[in-house]
């Protein structure tokens, strides 16, 4: 599977990741224009993200 992710690096370029496909933790991608290499969360932690009532309670 191939996911596309564009992101601004220190590159002079935006990359254009190749993610691979989940199988644990974090998946490594490779930039298809430079070779570069990252890997990114397979997950969202229990404090990346807030739920419903969260968000209404801080509103």
């Amino acid at each position: 599977m191939e996911t596309h992710v564009a992101t601004a690096g220190a590159a002079e370029h935006v990359h254009h990741w190749r993610i691979e496909e989940a199988r644990g933790p974090v998946s490594r991608g490779t930039c298809k224009r430079c070779g570069a290499e990252k890997e990114f969360k397979n997950w969202i932690g229990e404090t990346d993200f807030m739920t419903n009532e969260e968000h209404r309670q801080a509103a």
